[in-house]
Order: C-alpha cells, then structure tokens, then sequence
C-alpha cells in the first residue's frame, strides 16, 4: 500500500509538472502571436512608406518629364529623354521587385496563417489531452478510492500513464515542431525586411540619381538661356549689319539709274520671258479660263495679264487639291479615330479578360487550398472520432474489470471477516471447534494458516492486555465518579423539590389557560361551521362551472380534430406546393440564363448589324460624293422615276407602320401581364408576369380590372387544385420511408417528370388566355401571309430601282465595286496632276536659270558703276554734269521700276516654288493614303 502511494504521489507530481509546462507553453505562444502581430503591422507600415515613397518618385519623374517638354535645344532633350526613359526603366524593374516582395509577402502571410492553424489544431490537440488526463485524473481518483490494494489497477494505471507520457511527448514534439516553424518564418521575415532595407536603399539612390538629373537640367536650362543670350546679340548684330547692307543697296539702286542701255536690254528680255510665261500659261491654263482671259486682258499690259492668269490658274489648282485633301483628311481622321475607339475598346476587353482570368484562378487556388484543408481536417476528425470510440470502448472495458474486482475483493473481505469473528469468538469462549474446511480456508496451506493465527492469537494477547489496563482506569475513574454522581444526586434531589414547586404553579397557570381556550375554541367552531356551508354552495356552484367547461372542453376537441385535419391537408398542400415551386424554379432559371445569353448574343448581333449599316452609309456616301458629277447630268426622266418610286416606298412605310399599330393594339387588348421583373445588373433583360383566368369585364376600367383579375388569380383555388393533383405522384415517391436508393431515385426523377408535365398540361388549360408566341410565327413563314407578300413585293420594287439604275438601294457589293472604279479614275487623275507637276518643275528650273543670267547682268551693273565713278572723276563742266545727272535719275527711276518688277517676279517664283513642293509632298501622302485604303478595302473585300 505505502508502495502505491508513493507511486500514485509521484504520478501526481508528474501530473503537475506537465501542468506547468502546458501554462509555460500557452505564455509562449501568447508572446509569439503578440511577436508576430507587432511584426505585421511593422511590415504593414513599411509597405505603406515604400508605396508613398514610390507615389513621391513617381510624382518626381512626372513633373521631371514635364520640364524636360518644355525644353527648348533638341539635342540635350533627347539625351535626358533616354535617361529618363532609362530611369524609367529602372524604376518599372524597382516596381517588379517590390510587385514580387509584395508577392512574396502575401506567400509569406498565408505561410503564418497556416502555421497560426497548426498552432490552433495544436491548441486543440493539447486542450484534447488535458480533457485526456483530467478523464485519467478522475479514473485514478476513482480507482484510488475504490481499491487501492488491487495490482490489476495499478498495472492499468501504469499504462494509462504511459500512454499520457507518450502522448506528452508527442505533444512536446509537435510543439517544439511548432517553434521550430516560428523560428522559419521569423527568419524568412528577417529576409524580406533585409529584401525591403535593399528596395529602400535602392529607391534612396535612384532620388539621388533623379536630383542629379534635375540639377544637370537646370544647368542644361541655363546653358540654353545663355545660348538664347548669345544668339540674341549674334541677331542684334546681323540686324545692323542688314541695315548697312540696305543702305549700301540704296546707293547701288540710285547709281544703276545711269545705265541706259542695259536697261533696254533688260526690257527686251522681260517682254520676251513675259511671252514665254503666257505661251506656257495657254498649254497648262483651264478650259473654261482660256476665252476669258484672252477677251478680258487685251486693254491691260502683259504683265499685269501673265499675272492674273497665273494667279487664276494656280488657284483653281490649289482649290481643287485643297478640297481633295480636305476630303482625304476627314475621311482619314474618322477613320483613325473608329480605329483608335475599336484598338481602346480592345485593351479595355483583353484588360478585363486577363483581370477575370487571374481573379479565376486566384480563386481556383483558393478552393483548392480550401479542400484540401477541409479534407484534413475530415481526415483529421475521423481519426479523433476512432480514437474517441476506442478509449470509449477501453474506459467500459475497464469499468467493467474494476466492477468485476471490487465484487472479488467484497467477497474475500467477507469470507476474511467472518473467518476472524468466529476466530475471535472461540478464542473468547476459549473453546476450538474443528470444522472442516470452507470457503476461503480452503484456497490456504496450513503453514498458511499457521502464521495468520499466530499473527491474530499475538494481537489477541496484546489486545487482553490493553484491555486489563483499561479496565484497572476504568475502575479508578468509576470510584471518581460514583463520588461524583453522590454529589450529582444531592444536587438533583434539591431541584427535583424546587421544580415540583414551579410544576404546581404552572399546573394552576394552565387549568385556567385551558378554560380560556375551551371558550375560543367554541367561538371558532361555530365560525368554522359558517364557513363550511359557504364553502358547500361554493362547491355547487364551481360542479356547474366544471359541467360548463366539460361541455366546452368537448366542442373544443371536436374543433381540434377538425384543425388536425385541416393541418394535415395544409401540409399536403404546402408539400405539393413547395414541388411544384421546386420544378417551376427549376425550369425557369435556366430558361432566364438562357434568355440572358440570347439577349446578350442579340446586342453583339445589333452592334455588329450597326457597324456594318454604318459602313454601308459611308461607303454610300462616298459613292455619292464621288459619283456627284455623273449625277448631275442625269435626265429629268430618272428624277421622276425616283420621284415616283419614293411615293411607293413612302406609302409602303405608312402600311407597315398601320399594321404594326394594329398589332400593337391587339396584343394591348390580349396582354394579361402583371408586370415585368427586370434585373438590375442585367438591364434590358426582364421576365414578363402574366395572370390566368382573365374574364373579360367591360364595366371596369383597366386598372380596376388588373387588380381584381390579380387577386383572384392569387388566390385562384382552380390553380391549387390543378397543383395538387399533378403533383400527386412526386409526393407518393418523397414521402416513401427509403428514398434513398438507387432504384428510389430512379423513381424520383421518374414521378418528377411526370407531375411536371401533367402541371405544364394543367397550366395551359388554365392560362389560356396568355398568348404564345409560336403561333405568330408559324403564321409569318406561311405562303399567303401578309409578311410573305410584302415581302414579295418589296423584292420587286428593289430590282426594278436597279434595272432603272437607281443607287439609293444599290446592294454594298456594288457600291464597292463603283468606289474602286472612282478610286481608280482618282489615281489616274493623280498620275496626270504628278507629270504635270513635274513639267511645272522644269519651268522653274529655266526661270532660275533666268534669274541667274538678270544676277549677271547685274553684275555687269556694278561694273558699269565702278566705269560711272571713273567718268564723274573725268567730268570738268557744270552744264554737262547737271544733263548728264538728270538722265542719270531717270534712268536710276527706271531700272528701280524694273528691280520691283524683278523682285516680285522672284518672290511669286518662290511661292510657286513652295506651293508645288506641298502640292507634291500632300499628293505623295494622299497616294499613300489611298494605297492602303485600297489595301484596307481589298482585305475587307
């Protein structure tokens, strides 16, 4: 026994260390969650900063992009324009990084939410075993106190013990596992902080790298200015240098008045080129400017009429190659801009797709992790279940084992009981009686029996000794009482007298307390008699209240019968009804999916219907805008055909649109429509709410009349009954006790389709007034329906206004083919208006070469000036120089006349020249242009 103790005592202090060591282990975990909460809300806060740093950078770069716009020198603008588009690059790689650190951080987030579920399912495992061991506590205390001298128990003790050691071991493992990860993920944390430090030390140097750049463009800005400065000066000085050159010009005109025969000889030549230019004029003039500047310019000199033609000429070319552009133009603006909305509308498309793709797969990831959690955990579950089940199993094992030994150990202690109490008894009658062997002396040898004997008769004697010594103070202490109990009786025998005295006063006292209540008691009686009649008729009373109460009672159960059946019958309703919902429901929204991808297939098919009348109009448009001159001289007789057959197609319009009327009146009268419900992400889709049974009453107005056809509709028994009855079968079937087999859920679906359809034949029967649609198209397809025959002649209209030669309904094939024939003819035009252009370049070639014999000429000027000095040093007389000075002025007169002359030639030579170079670059463009219109075209073709 003391043996047990100690090792029950030591079991207990093990008990407790493993007490301590689960709180200790709790505080731990407590102080790494509070760690690692700390630790988020660090990395949180530093993902902040880093994000707000970028935005600043990001900030920084675009108003550093702005200034470098702004710049003025072209060089130095492309050169920080590539490092900026290099920083640029750098700091999309910086975005990359932290876009992946970010990543990295959410891996590494989801890492702690599992490890913080390990730590749950650890949590929940240790709470497991401290249920485990209080059960373990319990069974030990429960086996301490019912039989400790028993080694079966101990041994099961020492297993259970064993088994909780193992289990604490396990757990320390798992725990230790646990910390093992927590150090794993603080070190990975370590990492992605050293990661985020180097981002950061990285985004530092490129604001170093960005302020170096904003200091070079400021220098760059002020080398700029500087520059500017310099020009400025540099412009300043040419200008007074111009202003030199024109007065040393003024001389020089003022000089060449002297030379008279020269300018003659220029004259000459000036008539001549003038006539050349008019010769040149008449090939390349118009044909309907020919005859008016002949008859108009014979009173005017030939300058002044070369001028005027040329003037005419290049305009009209101008105006016409100014329209054609204009025209290209536009077209090429509305094209580019559908091409750009269609290019928009295309990224924004592959934009959502890829958005939609990566939302469905980091949702796809999500349940995948998902299940795969949920499989653990069942996995999980089930093993606890089994181990549940089999330590179930193991504590009935063992109740019954410890029921089994305290019924043995109650057995011996009483056969071991009564063996000593008849052991005892002889040993005081001193007399032994030999009687065979019984019970329990028979599982003992005699050498046994010997020494247990021995044992007893030994204590037997030491109890008979105790017993004398006892009995020799019992005496002593019996002397000192019966003294004691003389002095007692004494005292005893005094107030005995004393209270004889008190009991006869109380005696007299009581005799007339007993008087008194004798009166009241009479008094009371005759109350208490009043009150029993009163009581009586009362009680009558209440046998008619109960006889009342029985009878309501009756008429009460008869209506509980009569509810219980109605709730019977309510339930079946409700069950069939909740079927037939079920079906409805179940057939209706996959009819409404349907509906709304039919709906959506309907609006791709109207944009593309849209697009391609919209391309149809603008091909058209071009055929009219090219075909406009051959339009004009049509007959007047195609007009009137026109005219005619628009009467027809105006007067075909107002038939159609009476009869849509009509129809539109008609299925007003016929609609029995309630409303219609419409979705509100999916607009334009709505599901129509009709109503059954819909009596015709006249006197009602149309408001009225939907209201009370709704309500009897809503509460329409014939409906109920139609629902009941169809749905008869499918309750049979649900409500058979094994629905759950395989051949059950044949019938199941089996009996389903059949209530269905006998409430799909039901439903039609009732709602006959609700219009289907089917018919109405049946009726279009036939032969002799009315569509069919507008339709007939609508067909012969179409290929009469062709055989007439009408465009307005032209087919778009043939509208294609006439603007390839216009877009031909077009290039022709082009290819005559480039050699033209080309002959026009010659021209110009031989009017410079003109320009530059006149500079010759010119300078043969000069020469005669530097002659003139020479002749005014040679001059004497007075009278000579005064003649010889005037013809000098009037012939400087004329040859300044001659030089303005000149210099609006060159300057009209040299507006021509420029005109000509963007007539050739805007046509070279144009035949661009057209190339890939035709390209564009030929593909669509």
């Amino acid at each position: 026994n003391v043996h047990k103790h100690a090792t029950v005592s030591n079991y207990e202090k093990q008990i407790i260390k493993l007490r301590s060591e689960f709180e200790k282990g709790e505080a731990v975990r407590q102080g790494l969650e509070y760690e690692l909460a700390v630790a988020r809300k660090g990395a949180h806060l530093k993902v902040c900063t880093a994000e707000e740093e970028l935005s600043e950078a990001k900030n920084k770069l675009v108003e550093l992009q702005g200034r470098f716009q702004r710049s003025k020198d072209g060089i130095k603008a492309k050169s920080l324009s590539n490092e900026l588009q290099n920083m640029c690059k750098k700091l999309r790689d910086v975005e990359v990084e932290h876009s992946g650190c970010n990543e990295v951080l959410r891996c590494q987030a989801n890492e702690l939410k599992c490890s913080t579920e390990r730590e749950k399912k650890l949590k929940k495992e240790l709470e497991a075993a401290a249920v485990r061991t209080k059960k373990l506590e319990e069974s030990i205390e429960a086996e301490r106190a019912t039989h400790l001298a028993s080694n079966f128990t101990s041994e099961i003790i020492q297993l259970r013990i064993r088994e909780l050691e193992e289990a604490v071991h396990v757990e320390k493992d798992r725990r230790e596992g646990a910390l093992s990860d927590l150090e794993m993920i603080k070190k990975e944390f370590k990492g992605l902080e050293y990661a985020y430090e180097r981002e950061k030390h990285n985004a530092q140097e490129n604001l170093e790298k960005l302020n170096v750049l904003e200091r070079e463009c400021i220098s760059t800005n002020n080398q700029m200015k500087e520059v500017i400065e310099e020009k400025k000066k540099v412009i300043i000085d040419l200008s007074a240098r111009l202003r030199d050159a024109e007065k040393s010009c003024r001389e020089l005109q003022s000089e060449l008045a002297m030379a008279k025969k020269h300018q003659v000889f220029l004259t000459e030549t000036y008539e001549n080129n003038m006539r050349e230019l008019e010769l040149l004029l008449d090939s390349f003039a118009m044909s309907g400017q020919r005859t008016a500047g002949t008859c108009e310019d014979k009173d005017k000199p030939l300058s002044s009429s070369v001028v005027a033609t040329l003037r005419c000429t290049l305009t009209a070319y101008q105006n016409k190659l100014e329209d054609t552009s204009n025209e290209m133009t536009k077209e090429l603006d509305v094209s580019e801009e559908k091409m750009c909305a269609l290019r928009h509308d295309l990224k924004e498309a592959q934009d959502t797709v890829a958005d939609a793709n990566k939302e469905l797969n980091h949702l796809h990831a999500k349940c995948a992790d998902r299940e795969t959690l949920i499989e653990t955990l069942k996995m999980e579950l089930q093993d606890v279940q089994q181990c549940w089940e089999k330590e179930q199993i193991r504590a009935t094992e063992s109740e019954n084992e410890i029921q089994k030994l305290t019924r043995a150990y109650q057995k011996d202690m009483e056969e071991k009981l009564t063996f000593l109490h008849s052991l005892y008894q002889h040993l005081i009658a001193g007399c032994v009686l030999i009687k065979q062997p019984e019970g329990i002396l028979d599982r003992f040898s005699w050498s046994e029996l010997c020494v247990v004997l021995q044992e007893n008769v030994d204590a037997l004697i030491s109890d008979l000794n105790r017993a004398n010594e006892k009995i020799s103070h019992l005496e002593y202490v019996c002397k000192n009482k019966s003294n004691t109990m003389k002095e007692l009786q004494q005292s005893q025998e005094d107030a005995f007298n004393k209270m004889a005295e008190q009991m006869k006063a109380q005696a007299s006292c009581w005799q007339n307390e007993k008087k008194y209540l004798e009166q009241q008691y009479s008094g009371l009686l005759g109350e208490v008699y009043a009150r029993a009649q009163e009581y009586q008729e009362a009680a009558e009373k209440n046998k008619e209240k109960i006889y009342v109460l029985e009878k309501s009672q009756e008429k009460l159960a008869l209506e509980s019968i009569s509810v219980k059946k109605m709730l019977t019958q309510f339930q079946k309703e409700h069950s069939s009804l909740l079927a037939a919902c079920a079906l409805l429901a179940g057939a209706l929204y996959p009819l409404y999916g349907r509906l709304c991808a039919m709906s959506s297939q309907r609006d791709l098919l109207q944009d593309q219907v849209n697009i391609y009348e919209l391309v149809n109009w603008k091909i058209r448009t071009l055929v009219h805008a090219l075909s406009y001159d051959k339009e004009n001289n049509q007959d007047e007789a195609k007009l009137k055909k026109r005219k005619f057959q628009g009467l027809i197609y105006i007067f075909r319009r107002a038939v159609i649109a009476i009869l849509a009327a009509k129809r539109l009146q008609v299925l007003a009268q016929s609609s029995s429509s309630l409303f219609t419900w419409t979705n509100g992400l999916k607009k334009g889709i709505g599901i129509p709410v009709c109503v059954g049974e819909s009596k015709g009453k006249r006197n009602l107005s149309k408001e009225e009349l939907e209201c009370v056809e709704a309500l009897s509709w809503f509460a329409s028994s014939n409906l109920l009954a139609a629902i009941i009855s169809s749905v008869t079968e499918l309750q049979d079937v649900v409500n058979k006790p094994g629905t759950k087999s395989w051949l059950s859920g044949r019938l199941l679906v089996s009996a389903a389709r059949n209530s269905f359809s006998k409430l799909m034949e039901k439903l039609n029967v009732i709602m006959e007034a609700v219009p289907l649609d089917h018919s109405k198209y049946s009726t279009c397809l036939e032969k002799d329906s009315l569509v069919q025959s507008l339709a007939h002649g609508l067909n012969k209209i179409n290929t009469q206004a062709l055989e007439a030669g009408l465009c307005d309904r032209v087919s778009s094939m043939k509208n294609i083919e006439s603007l390839q024939k216009q877009i031909f003819e077009f290039t022709q035009r082009l290819h005559t208006a480039e050699v033209e252009r080309r002959s026009l370049r010659l021209q110009l070639t031989e009017f410079k070469s003109n320009f530059s014999e006149m500079k010759k000429e010119a300078d043969k000027a000069q020469s005669l000036q530097e002659q003139l000095n020479m002749l005014k040093e040679k001059l004497i007389t007075q009278e000579r120089f005064e003649s010889v000075f005037e013809e000098l002025n009037n012939a400087l007169h004329r040859e300044h006349q001659a030089q303005l002359l000149l210099n609006e030639q060159a300057q009209h030579l040299q507006e021509l020249n420029n005109k000509l170079e963007l007539q050739s670059s805007e046509e070279a463009d144009k035949t661009q242009v057209l190339s890939e219109s035709v390209k564009v075209r030929q593909l669509l073709l």
